[in-house]
Parts: C-alpha cells; sequence; structure tokens
C-alpha cells in the first residue's frame, strides 16, 4: 500500500467514530446518574451509589512530579511525539498518578475516598514539553527537564504497579501463611511504586521487608545487615545513584492536574465498607461500585457539572456517527460500492 493510499486511515478514522458513538452513550448514562442523585451531607450517606460535595484533605500530601504541587492527589497524561510520512502528532504514551486515598468533609464530618479508578474533571493544570535530544537548562518553576525524562523512563511501570497494589490492598485472607505473603507481595510493590514515582526506595519499606528475615547463619552478613537496619530506623530515603537513572529519549508532552487540599469537589461513587479500616474516622470509603460503575470526581458544582457530561456525551454520540459514516462513504467510493 503507498503512502498516499488513505484506505488505513479511514479504516482507523471509521473504528474510531464507532468507539467514541458507543462511549457516548455510557457517558450519558453516566450524566443521567448524576443528575438523578441529590447530593447529601457525608454525615448521612448510606451504603450503596451516593453523591456528596465537600472539600479536600489529605494526612499524607503527595508532591507532584511535573510543577512540584503539594496537593492530595495528581495525574499526569504523557504523550510522546511521532513522525510518519513526513507528518507528526502526539500519541498517549502512559498515565500515571499518585495519592490515591484522601479525605472530602463539610460540616457535618468526613469520609475516605479510595479514587482508584475514578474519572476525572479536573481543570487544566500545567503543560510542560520536553525533548531528550535537546532538555532545556533554563530555569522553570517545578522539575528540570532531565528530571522530568528521568521520571517518564520510570512511570510506565507504574499503571501496572498501581493496579497490583490496589487488588492485594483488598484481598484481606483468612489464612495466616497467605496474608503474610500477601503483606510482604504488597510491600514489594509499593518499594517498586515509590522507586517508579520518585526513582528511590522508602527504607521504612526495606526496613519491613528486611526486619522480617531470619537471622542470617553467617555473623559477619547478620551484624551489616542490623546495622543497615538501625540506620533505616532512622528513618528518610534511600536514594540510588544518578549514574544509574535512566533518562527517556524522544519528545513527550507532560500534562498534570490535582486535586488540592481545601479546593471543594463532588463525588459521585459507591459508599462501602473499608477492608482496611484503623478507626472509626475510615471505617466505609466511597470508591468504584462492582455493581455500579459510576465514579466521578470533579471541581465543578451543580448544573454546571452535569452540563458538562451532558455536553461530553452528545459530543462523543454526534461526532462519532459523523466520522464514521464520513470515513464509511470514502471507503464505499473508494472501493466503488457507492
Amino acid at each position: 500500500m503507498s503512502h498516499s493510499d488513505p484506505t488505513g486511515a479511514l479504516i482507523m478514522g471509521f473504528g474510531g467514530g464507532l468507539w467514541a458513538f458507543f462511549k457516548g452513550f455510557k457517558v450519558f448514562r453516566q450524566y443521567k446518574i448524576v443528575a438523578d442523585i441529590p447530593p447529601m451531607h457525608i454525615r448521612s450517606v448510606p451504603m450503596g451509589l451516593v453523591s456528596i460535595h465537600g472539600r479536600a484533605e489529605s494526612d499524607q500530601p503527595v508532591i507532584s512530579p511535573v510543577s512540584r504541587t503539594t496537593c492530595c492527589f495528581y495525574k499526569v497524561e504523557i504523550d510522546r511525539w511521532e513522525t510518519r510520512d513526513r507528518s507528526g502528532q502526539w500519541r498517549h504514551h502512559c498515565t500515571d498518578g499518585d495519592g490515591i486515598r484522601f479525605f472530602l468533609h463539610d460540616e457535618t464530618g468526613k469520609i475516605l475516598i479510595d479514587s482508584y479508578s475514578a474519572e476525572y474533571d479536573l481543570p487544566e493544570g500545567v503543560t510542560r514539553i520536553v525533548d531528550g535530544v535537546k532538555p532545556s537548562n533554563a530555569n522553570t518553576s517545578g522539575s528540570s527537564d532531565l528530571e522530568l525524562l528521568q521520571y517518564i523512563e520510570r512511570a510506565g511501570a507504574g499503571p501496572l504497579l498501581g493496579k497490583a497494589e490496589h487488588w492485594l490492598a483488598t484481598k484481606h485472607l483468612d489464612d495466616p501463611i497467605k496474608e503474610q505473603a500477601r503483606q510482604r507481595g504488597l510491600h514489594l510493590i509499593r518499594t517498586g511504586l515509590a522507586y517508579a514515582r520518585e526513582g528511590r526506595i522508602p527504607l521504612d519499606q526495606i526496613e519491613k521487608l528486611g526486619g522480617a528475615q531470619a537471622p542470617l547463619a553467617d555473623p559477619e552478613k547478620e551484624k551489616q545487615r542490623q546495622i543497615i537496619l538501625e540506620h533505616v530506623r532512622q528513618g528518610g530515603m534511600l536514594p540510588f545513584a544518578e549514574p544509574h537513572v535512566s533518562a527517556a529519549s524522544g519528545r513527550y508532552r507532560l500534562r498534570e492536574c490535582w486535586i488540592l487540599p481545601g479546593h471543594d469537589y463532588c463525588i459521585t461513587g459507591t459508599c462501602m465498607e473499608n477492608q482496611e479500616a484503623s478507626d472509626s474516622s475510615d471505617r466505609v470509603l466511597i470508591s468504584k461500585g462492582h455493581n455500579e460503575k459510576t465514579f466521578l470526581i470533579t471541581s465543578k458544582q451543580g448544573r454546571e457539572a452535569t452540563r458538562s457530561l451532558a455536553k461530553r456525551a452528545w459530543g462523543m454520540i454526534l461526532g462519532g456517527a459523523a466520522v464514521s459514516l464520513f470515513c464509511l462513504v470514502l471507503l464505499l467510493v473508494k472501493f466503488k460500492m457507492f
């Protein structure tokens, strides 16, 4: 097939239009659910699908990788510039996020939000473009180009490790041996996530893993292990040597948004029992339901949030149908079937 043959592009356009068309109906259903559920006070939320409004807060805020913003949660969409047939376009590379759990509070109380698998309607934060061939040395707010390229190199493993962490964190086992294995696996995954996001390993994770081992048979090795563990107990992070931190090659666009402490958000999701509750303040949480999948976190309030969903749904339905029909007609004309 020659470079000037548009058949491949038309087939992709037809498929993409169909995907947007059917996805639009899912968004429309989400719009109807959000519009029909009345908001309620946090103290009064029952088990099941609920809608709440309040301010975000976090006991353990995180630092976003692009702008170095202190936040309850951040999400970074990473796109890679790809050149084909003398033209180029941005293609999705990966999505990274951290601060999955935070609290939402109003005048009646607060509730834990497990934002894993949520859909976000958040204001645009910052956008950075970095080039692995010519990283900029200019002074900019946030991370440097080199730091971002190193972050991109590590971020690819983040989504997969995040799924594994969430799955293990919600699977409490009755068998003590299996439960101990689950806890160790969870520590290992969280260690990998820490390295993927920050390029260094938390010492508390090393202490948990190393301290759980039986004493070593070699007295000298056991002495060295105890010295390391004693150093670890002083807290902090264990950085890797800088030369071993590789950087991504290519041109990338990073788009970052946040859930900020003290800002108002509306959340529609499923209230359920928290299997990892530590006290009465987090015995229930809002998450994605097992049966009802609607889980939306938005910074828009009231009718503005529902209007945004309706606009998005109709745009996908009508736009997807138009693109599919247009590509189909051109394909039929090309093959002289119309």
